[in-house]
């Protein structure tokens, strides 16, 4: 391996996991070689500079998850709360029904839902509680014939649904925000990207300038993940022109 310039790369062009994955990639390919880290000392304090940080530095990227998934819990809590108010639109149509069978169901469903009076403006973990007691009752037997007479068990069902794949988010979100540390993304990728880039730019110079093969074939360890890597920024950004709209 003959080659002793470091590949091109916009490092600011790769998302904050497509940067933690090129570290990830170097360190697995690296690792599959048969090259000892030990045969440089000083390139194996910037190797393992960089491997302590990638846990933290994936640890925050699991927490800018989190956050993405909190814009998710509120559109599914904005789902269910559309759905409580479809529930009571639909006994509407029966307030003044001449059906005797169906004026008794509106009266006790009406009466029912009054208890749940603005429940949608409630925090999540009451509202998902009054919800499971609200769509509990309602499939019950006091209520369940109930519903029946006036067809609408669609908007129950709806609700439950909707109320079940909030709450099943919702858990998982509680239970990784009971956990978590807060970073600085920002912070972290920063440290991540000098010390990158002290190392690549020590291995590049090394092999520039050393007759063994041991620091060539590094930087082609380097080099196969920063072409990858480069030739994604290029596909993305040929994407972004070619979704541009022409006056």
């Amino acid at each position: 391996m003959n080659n002793s310039k470091l590949s091109s790369l916009h490092l600011n062009g790769l998302q904050n996991a497509e940067f933690g994955q090129l570290i990830v990639r170097f360190f697995e390919d690296f690792s599959s070689s048969s090259l000892d880290v030990n045969a440089d000392l000083d390139f194996k304090k910037l190797y393992d500079a960089l491997q302590l940080q990638i846990p933290t530095y994936n640890a925050a990227l699991d927490q800018v998850k989190a956050s993405e998934e909190s814009k998710q819990i509120a559109a599914l809590d904005h789902t269910r709360d559309m759905d409580v108010q479809a529930l009571r639109y639909s006994l509407k149509p029966y307030r003044n029904s001449r059906n005797q069978a169906e004026t008794d169901a509106f009266t006790a469903l009406n009466l029912l839902l009054s208890e749940y009076k603005d429940v949608e403006h409630e925090s999540y973990e009451s509202e998902t509680n009054k919800l499971n007691s609200l769509i509990s009752r309602l499939q019950a037997t006091e209520y369940a014939a109930r519903v029946t007479a006036l067809g609408i068990e669609k908007f129950v069902t709806q609700l439950a649904d909707s109320n079940t794949v909030f709450n099943n988010l919702f858990s998982q979100r509680s239970y990784k925000t009971s956990q978590k540390v807060v970073f600085d993304v920002k912070a972290l990728r920063k440290s991540l990207t000098d010390d990158y880039k002290k190392m690549t730019a020590y291995i590049s110079a090394l092999a520039s300038v050393k007759e063994d093969a041991y620091h060539k074939d590094v930087l082609a360890i380097i080099n196969n993940g920063r072409t990858y890597f480069s030739n994604v920024v290029l596909a993305r950004r040929t994407a972004g022109k070619n979704n541009v709209k022409k006056p």
